[in-house]
C-alpha cells in the first residue's frame, strides 16, 4: 500500500511539475489578426486633426479615428450606402460613431471614415484598448484591433513625446482587388551615425528625419479565401520607395511575449540625400496564386 501510495504522489507531482511548465510557456504566435478574416475588412489607424500619424496623446487632445473597409464580395471599399453602423468603442467611453466623409480633418481617400474623439481631461493615462467595428447592410460584420505592440498602440499620457511634424499628402486610391491590406510605419529605435533616436521608439509616424528608420508594417487578407497572408500562400512581399528598388517585407512575431503575432515589416534608415518632402512606401503582395494587391502609404521626409 505504501508502495503504491508513493506511486500515485510521484505520479501527481509529475503531472503538477509538467502541468506548470506548460503553462509556462508563451503560446505560440499567430498570424494578425488571425488565421482567417471571415465576413468584412476593417482596417484602422489613429492621426492628429492635421493628419499627422500618431498613438501617444495627452488628456484634452482631440484624436481622429480613421478607418476603411472592404466588402469581399464586390472587392470594394465600403461608403456610407453599405453600412449599418461604423464605430469606435473606446473603453469607458461612449460609442464614437465614424462618418464618411473623404475631406473630413486626417481623412484620405483610402481612409474615408473618420470620428473625432476628444480625450477627456480625467481619462485614465496608459493604452487604450479600442476597437473598430463595422457591420453592413446585409448584416455582415468586421472588427479592427491594434497589432500588440505597446510602443505603437494609442496611449493617453500626460508626458507626450515631441515628434517631427510636418504636410502629409495622402497618396492613396481606392481599387478593386482579390486583396486588402493594412500598412502603417513607426519609428525604429536604429538611426543613422549622428541622428537623435526619438524618445520613444517604435511609435507611429509619417513625417520622418533623414537618417530615422522608417518601419513599414503591413498584414492583408485573400478576399477570395478568407486567409490572412502569411509566408504559407505568399510569394512575394515588397515595399518600394521612390528613386531605389524594391526592398522584401519580412514575416515574423512581434509583440508581448504573452501576445506575439506574425505581421510583414521592414525598416529602411533615410539616406542622407535622400529627396525633401511627400513622398510614399508602395508596398506589394503577390500571392502563390497569381493574386495582387498594393498600398500606398504616404510620409514626408523633412531636414
Amino acid at each position: 500500500m505504501r508502495k503504491t501510495m508513493s506511486y500515485v504522489l510521484a505520479l501527481v507531482a509529475a503531472a503538477f511539475f509538467a502541468g506548470s511548465a506548460l503553462a509556462a510557456d508563451p503560446p505560440p504566435p499567430k498570424p494578425f489578426p488571425s488565421p482567417a478574416v471571415k465576413q468584412v475588412f476593417v482596417a484602422a489607424e489613429t492621426v492628429a486633426t492635421d493628419g499627422t500619424a500618431r498613438n501617444i496623446f495627452a488628456p484634452g487632445e482631440s484624436v481622429v479615428f480613421r478607418a476603411y473597409s472592404v466588402d469581399p464580395k464586390t472587392k470594394k471599399a465600403l461608403v456610407a450606402k453599405d453600412v449599418r453602423y461604423f464605430y469606435a468603442e473606446i473603453p469607458n467611453q461612449p460609442t464614437l460613431k465614424l462618418k464618411y466623409n473623404q475631406s473630413a480633418p486626417g481623412a484620405t481617400k483610402r481612409y474615408g471614415w473618420t470620428g473625432v474623439w476628444k480625450v477627456p481631461t480625467d481619462y485614465a493615462v496608459g493604452p487604450v484598448k479600442f476597437r473598430v467595428l463595422v457591420q453592413t447592410v446585409d448584416k455582415r460584420k468586421g472588427q479592427f484591433v491594434q497589432f500588440p505592440v505597446a510602443p505603437a498602440e494609442l496611449t493617453i499620457s500626460t508626458s507626450v513625446p515631441s515628434v517631427p511634424k510636418g504636410p502629409v499628402t495622402a497618396a492613396s486610391d481606392e481599387q478593386s482587388s482579390d486583396l486588402s491590406l493594412y500598412v502603417d510605419t513607426v519609428a525604429g529605435t536604429r538611426t543613422a551615425p549622428g541622428v537623435a533616436k526619438r524618445p520613444v521608439g517604435c511609435t507611429q509616424s509619417n513625417v520622418y528625419k533623414r537618417g530615422e528608420d522608417v518601419v513599414f508594417r503591413a498584414w492583408g487578407v485573400d478576399l477570395t479565401t478568407d486567409e490572412v497572408l502569411s509566408t504559407d500562400n505568399v510569394d512575394s512581399a515588397t515595399v518600394t520607395v521612390p528613386g531605389l528598388a524594391a526592398m522584401k517585407l519580412n514575416y515574423g512575431a512581434h509583440g508581448s511575449t504573452n501576445a506575439k503575432v506574425l505581421f510583414w515589416s521592414l525598416g529602411w534608415i533615410i539616406p542622407a540625400d535622400y529627396p525633401l518632402g511627400n513622398t510614399t512606401g508602395h508596398v506589394t503582395f503577390t500571392t502563390d496564386a497569381g493574386k495582387t494587391g498594393s498600398f500606398d502609404y504616404a510620409f514626408t521626409v523633412i531636414p
